[in-house]
């Protein structure tokens, strides 16, 4: 009896640590500042962003959010996530835990890279991570997830450019 729990308490601890990433990345004609200051100005996503809104929160290190996923063809998903990278102009990430760490959490980051001449790489990605990211990652609404961090990359493209 006590082996059987063991294995199957090791194999729980072995799941939490399955991840699977999504990641998209786009070229944008304006400095890492100037794509910055759009990615953390979430009073001014519903100018540009048509999945994402700010519900409240602090905007800040450590800070919590309050935002809402509206995806074409699924129910909106109101989550709060906390701010877990801030590194001016460089990094910006929050991490939404659902339940228990380790159960299935997700890791938003926008990550921005200096290509010199006015222009930055944005790359957009989530790690998902967890015991239920096995399952989570065959379900219909993470096969169209590619396809929302392009679309988002495309809006912050277009607004960053148009407002320079």
């Amino acid at each position: 009896m006590w082996i059987a729990l063991l294995i199957i308490v090791f194999v729980l601890f072995a799941l939490s640590f399955t991840k699977f990433e999504i990641r998209k990345e786009i070229v944008i004609n304006q400095s890492p500042e100037n794509v910055w200051k759009v990615i953390i100005d979430f009073q001014n996503y519903k100018h540009w962003n048509t999945q994402l809104a700010y519900l409240g929160g602090d905007i800040k290190p450590n800070g919590d959010l309050h935002l809402k996923l509206s995806v074409s063809g699924t129910a909106p998903y109101e989550f709060k996530p906390k701010i877990s990278h801030w590194e001016e102009n460089k990094k910006f990430a929050w991490i939404a835990i659902t339940g228990l760490p380790r159960i299935f959490d997700g890791e938003h980051f926008f990550e921005l890279k200096n290509l010199g001449n006015n222009t930055t790489l944005l790359i957009n990605r989530e790690e998902y991570r967890g015991i239920l990211s096995l399952i989570i990652k065959n379900l219909p609404m993470m096969k169209n997830a590619p396809t929302g961090f392009e679309t988002m990359n495309l809006e912050i493209k277009n607004y960053t450019e148009s407002n320079k």
